[in-house]
């Protein structure tokens, strides 16, 4: 037995949060003491956090002051709660003029933890429709009933999702209970967040990786201690350690971002479920573009659907257009089509703005040498480098591997021979510059976004519509209201369509209409335009139609035919060694040693093995077995059997991946 090296006051993690992590480790086969480690971050999380020292104003001192010390008062009144040093520095004016209206009393100090929202002071509450008058009554009177827990609040682009379980937060901070509200992106939470504080007139506490440690600390601090009622963050918020957890709102339920593909391996929407069910929380899944399997789950009764089928106040969905470009004419370096270059010349006439979307980062995603046919390669990685011509370096995109671009050929020492194929946000935004010179642009891509406030003010003066012309990726696709934008135009919308990904055609029509959503989201009438090269394909048929319905239908039918998600289960092995003849050697003699006489073997087939199609990654070489069952077979068993008898080579790493979403 060790000694007891120190005793923290603070509550004890909850049973509820502890069966989370026991049942996500073993839905996700995944080590529980690395899940226990999400719980509590890092040992200094258990150790009091002093709150730091701020100014503030002795509003009953008669005390004459100096010039410079009035200075400081007027300063203190604009801009409350600053440090010493804050204030210091802001006024220009030394430590002792502040230091000598303490000494006087003219400035008190106290003590303050920068998080703190426990109750709504004064509450701004819109007039909300009858849609969603209707969605809060019914999510109200099913969970009071205890009929279902589970919500799936399925409404358009611009319907007013928000508002509704703003409402219902409202409810919990009122009865002193907790909220999780979880977003798929983190610039996403700028807005949110702004939305929030205009509502309840104070600012809630944010999770996700770009937090400071002392500001998780007091939030993970006051969260257990139940004075923090409201957290806004990313998928990690799932794992913090709420006493009275009440409500879990998944914003955005279909995006795939929610799916953690590095360390433990899990879905944050699934779990957000789980941990809803153990915490006898409610849980709202809400999304314009629902995934197939949060509808099969409404199909059979496991959640409630509630359907918003207009837009919030005047605004009406936008009039979309595809664009046949088998029949347009382009240059070589053109990609913006002529009936998309016309709506983009009468929006900006009108004063409004554009929105060019393109899913590539950087200028083109490969370079090649024109006079040897060279193509620029990660060392680490099977993929091509991409050229980021901003910043003049080549990247790659899965392990940051960076060159710088050269004159010269690295193959045939031919000078200035390359040729960048494809565009990137880049090039799009130089091709739209060159067209439309005087217009105001700017790029937004997870390149030029770090969270920052900074990013938080390109944002911001996107949405005062300083702005022209928006060049991004799906970063700028989803979640955000830009008034003025009325003019959507997607290039190169088929991207997402080819590959061995089951979920393509979801996926290109969720991004699709979360884009077009995005236009004429108030008073004025929206327009997009879909540049397709397979017009035909299902997912444009739908776009440019709406027959949603349809769309799920033929989807649905496709999946369950061949026992895919949902209607069937996937797991997937990734095996990796640095040594590719190690890594084949034990990939074969794992073949080998499938089970032949499991209890589901019947119901379970095995894919692979085969290499990845990036069949090498961050200098390891990649093999696939794919797991698949038919139902609701847990091939977890399954798969423990397997490898329950399977010596590990040295070198040779196995992944497992329960419900995989990506099959590179």
């Amino acid at each position: 037995m060790k000694d007891i090296i120190e005793i923290y006051k603070l509550p004890l993690i909850s049973k509820e949060l502890l069966n989370f992590c026991y049942w996500l480790s073993n839905w996700y086969m995944s080590d529980l003491s690395q899940v226990l480690k999400m719980v509590i971050p890092a040992a200094n999380f258990l150790s009091i956090v002093k709150g730091k020292t701020i100014l503030k104003i002795n509003n009953k001192s008669n005390m004459a002051i100096t010039v410079l010390g009035k200075k400081v008062l007027d300063h203190l009144k604009k801009n409350p709660s600053l440090t010493l040093r804050e204030c210091s520095k802001e006024v220009k004016v030394s430590y002792a003029v502040i230091k000598k209206l303490i000494l006087d009393q003219v400035l008190l100090t106290d003590s303050y933890n920068e998080i703190k929202n426990n109750k709504i002071i004064k509450e701004n509450i819109p007039k909300l429709n009858q849609h969603q008058l209707d969605a809060v009554k019914t999510i109200k009177n099913l969970a009071s009933k205890k009929h279902n827990n589970i919500f799936l609040l399925d409404g358009v682009t611009g319907s007013g999702k928000t508002e509704i379980y703003l409402d219902l937060i409202s409810d919990e901070i009122k009865y002193g209970r907790q909220s999780l509200v979880l977003l798929p992106e983190i610039a996403l939470s700028k807005q949110f967040i702004d939305r929030f504080e205009k509502r309840f007139n104070f600012i809630p506490a944010i999770w996700h990786s770009a937090i400071p440690n002392k500001e998780k600390r007091i939030t993970w601090q006051k969260v257990i201690n139940g004075e923090i009622k409201i957290v806004i963050g990313a998928r990690s918020a799932l794992f913090l350690p709420f006493s009275s957890l009440s409500l879990i709102v998944v914003d955005e339920e279909h995006d795939t971002s929610y799916k953690q593909e590095d360390g433990i391996i899990y879905n944050a929407r699934d779990m957000a479920v789980v941990r809803g069910n153990l915490s006898n929380a409610k849980v709202i899944l809400a999304s314009a573009t629902p995934s197939l399997e949060s509808i099969h789950n409404t199909n059979i009764g496991k959640y409630y659907r509630i359907r918003l089928p207009e837009r919030f106040g005047s605004a009406v969905m936008p009039r979309i257009k595809i664009i046949d470009m088998r029949k347009e004419k382009l240059l070589s370096n053109q990609w913006i089509a002529d009936e998309s270059k016309e709506a983009i010349k009468k929006a900006l006439n009108e004063k409004e703005q554009v929105l060019l979307y393109i899913n590539r980062r950087g200028f083109a995603p490969l370079t090649l040498c024109k006079s040897c046919g060279y193509r620029f390669q990660c060392i680490n990685c099977s993929s091509w480098l991409v050229n980021h011509k901003v910043i003049n370096k080549m990247l790659c995109h899965y392990c940051g591997y960076k060159e710088d671009i050269e004159d010269e050929c690295p193959n045939c020492e031919s000078k200035k021979e390359f040729a960048p194929c494809g565009p990137g946000v880049e090039r799009l935004a130089a091709e739209a510059k060159t067209l439309f010179p005087a217009a105001r642009l700017k790029i937004i891509a997870s390149d030029t976004v770090d969270y920052s406030s900074k990013t938080e003010n390109i944002f911001n003066t996107i949405a005062l519509g300083n702005v022209d012309i928006i060049v991004g990726t799906q970063l700028v696709a989803k979640g955000h209201h830009f008034p003025n934008l009325t003019t959507v135009i997607a290039i190169d919308a088929d991207i997402g369509l080819s590959g061995g990904d089951l979920r393509a055609s979801e996926r290109t029509f969720q991004m699709l209409t979360q884009l077009t959503g995005r236009a004429g989201r108030e008073k004025k009438k929206g327009n997009a335009y879909i540049q397709s090269y397979d017009p035909k394909h299902s997912v444009m048929e739908a776009m440019q139609t709406g027959s949603i319905k349809n769309f799920i239908t033929v989807e649905a039918d496709g999946r369950k035919n061949r026992s895919l998600p949902p209607y069937g289960r996937l797991g997937s092995l990734i095996i990796q060694s640095a040594n590719l003849d190690i890594l084949e050697k034990f990939v074969q003699n794992l073949s080998s040693k499938v089970p032949k006489f499991h209890k589901d073997k019947d119901r379970i087939d095995i894919l692979g093995p085969a290499p990845a199609p990036i069949a090498k990654l961050r200098g390891l070489y990649r093999y696939r077995f794919l797991v698949k069952g038919k139902g609701e077979v847990r091939i977890q068993s399954f798969i423990k059997e397997w490898l329950l008898n399977i010596k590990i080579d040295k070198g040779v790493r196995i992944k497992i991946d329960i419900d995989p979403y990506n099959f590179l």
